[in-house]
């Protein structure tokens, strides 16, 4: 990994949802705060220098992968502004949104929304920012196809990095934070929609697991 030091968050570390603002419409939906909004600001703001060190000052071109990375995305992007100021080259931003399709074989495919033409980063640097990666999968298929579209050169920067098997290991260039493998919500992570507004990065409860559950 390209980043100096790895922010692990302990599996046993929660802090009780009543010390921090949660938002009323959540009370009881959630039964831990396990990484404050301020912790993340601090970590992305040295991510931003990681990333300014590991790559330098070429032309960078930022690609969000929507819904989720939305509040880490925003914050890495100041932060890299900030980290970039003495570079000659502006950054670009573009969004997409992933859907993966598993198929009977293993390879799977993955639908993206968004950029009319994936082609407009041949040849770029680009900067994949995502929210989570769990099983692996999507982000490698959205690798490879951005690999295959002749990008000069790909990194990953992620906000959470679940310590779950991978179904397929891709590249953890630059993660925020190592978690436990536990069913989190907030700062752009979602669960059937809700969620993406709270500041904290939280635990479902058991309750509001099942309370949103059925909610498409």
């Amino acid at each position: 990994n390209m980043a100096s030091a790895q922010a692990v968050i302990p599996d046993d570390f929660e802090m009780p949802t009543e010390a921090f603002d949660i938002p009323q419409s959540y009370s009881g939906d959630l039964s831990a705060v396990v990484i404050p909004e301020g912790m993340i600001k601090d970590r992305v703001r040295r991510l931003a220098h990681d990333v300014h060190s590991a790559i330098g000052s070429q032309p960078l071109a930022l690609l969000c992968v929507l819904k989720g990375s939305y509040k880490f995305f925003t914050a890495l992007v100041d932060e890299l502004t900030s980290a970039r100021f003495d570079c000659p080259h502006p950054m670009t931003v573009d969004f997409i949104r992933c859907r993966s399709y598993e198929d009977t074989q293993s390879t799977g495919s993955v639908e993206i929304i968004g950029m009319s033409n994936l082609a407009e980063l041949k040849g770029k640097n680009v900067l994949v920012v995502d929210d989570i990666v769990d099983t692996g999968r999507t982000l490698s298929l959205l690798l490879q196809k951005l690999e295959d579209t002749g990008v000069k050169k790909c990194w990953t920067a992620l906000l959470v990095s679940k310590r779950v098997p991978r179904t397929i290991e891709v590249a953890e260039d630059f993660v925020a934070f190592q978690i436990p493998d536990k069913f989190i919500v907030g700062y752009g992570l979602d669960y059937n929609q809700r969620f993406r507004d709270l500041r904290h990065i939280c635990v479902m409860s058991k309750s509001g697991i099942e309370k949103y559950k059925n909610l498409e």
